[in-house]
C-alpha cells in the first residue's frame, strides 16, 4: 500500500491538525495588534483553508492505521484522527449547497442522456417535447435534491458541532496533547484508562 508510511507520522499529523483546529483563537488574540494583526489574520485564514486538506490527511491516516492494524496507533487515536479530520474537513464544506449542485448535475445528466441518445419527436401525445424534457430534468433533480438535502443537513449539523469554538478548542488541545504523548511513546488514552 503506498500510504503505509502515514501511521509512523501520526504524532506530527495530530499536532498539525490540533494547531489548525485552534487557529481561530490565535486570530482572535493577534487581530487587535496593529502591526502584526492584519498579516497574521490573513495567514490564519489561509491556514484554515489548508485545514480542509489536513482533515483529509487525518481521515486517511486513521483509515491506513486501521487497515494495517498499526501497533503504534491505538483505537482511541484512530477515533481522534477521524473526529479531528471530520471537523477540519467539514468546516469549509458546510456552506456549500451540495444538494442543489448534485440535483442539477443528476437532472442535467438525465435530460442530456435522453436528448442525445433517445431524442423525442417535436410533439408527443400533443405535448411539446420541451415540456417532457423539462419533466425529465425536474423529476430526477428533485429526487436527488431531497435525498442529498437530508445527508447535507446531517453533515452540516456534525460540522456545526465539531467547529463550535469550545469544541474545536478542546479537540485541538486533545490532538496536540495526544501528538506530544505519542512522540513520548505513550498515549493519552492509555493514561486515562489506567
Amino acid at each position: 500500500m503506498p500510504l503505509e508510511f502515514l501511521p509512523n507520522y501520526t504524532p506530527y499529523i495530530l499536532i498539525l491538525g490540533g494547531i489548525i483546529a485552534i487557529s481561530w483563537l490565535l486570530e482572535k488574540l493577534v487581530k487587535p495588534v496593529p502591526v502584526v494583526g492584519e498579516p497574521v489574520s490573513w495567514l490564519i485564514k489561509l491556514t484554515s483553508l489548508f485545514g480542509f486538506f489536513v482533515g483529509v490527511l487525518l481521515i486517511v491516516t486513521a483509515w491506513v492505521a486501521w487497515s494495517m492494524k498499526a501497533p503504534q496507533v491505538d483505537t482511541g487515536t484512530q477515533y481522534l484522527l477521524i473526529v479531528a479530520g471530520l471537523a477540519l474537513f467539514l468546516k469549509p464544506l458546510k456552506d456549500i449547497p451540495w444538494a442543489a449542485l448534485i440535483g442539477l448535475v443528476v437532472g442535467g445528466l438525465c435530460v442530456g442522456f435522453v436528448f442525445f441518445l433517445y431524442p423525442l419527436q417535436p410533439e408527443v401525445y400533443g405535448i411539446s417535447s420541451t415540456w417532457i424534457y423539462l419533466l425529465i430534468f425536474l423529476i430526477p433533480a428533485l429526487l436527488a435534491y431531497v435525498l442529498f438535502k437530508f445527508i447535507e443537513d446531517v453533515l452540516r449539523l456534525i460540522g456545526m458541532i465539531l467547529t463550535f469554538k469550545p469544541v474545536a478548542f478542546a479537540l485541538g488541545l486533545v490532538c496536540i496533547a495526544q501528538g506530544i504523548l505519542l512522540l513520548l511513546n505513550t498515549s493519552l488514552f492509555t493514561i486515562l484508562l489506567h
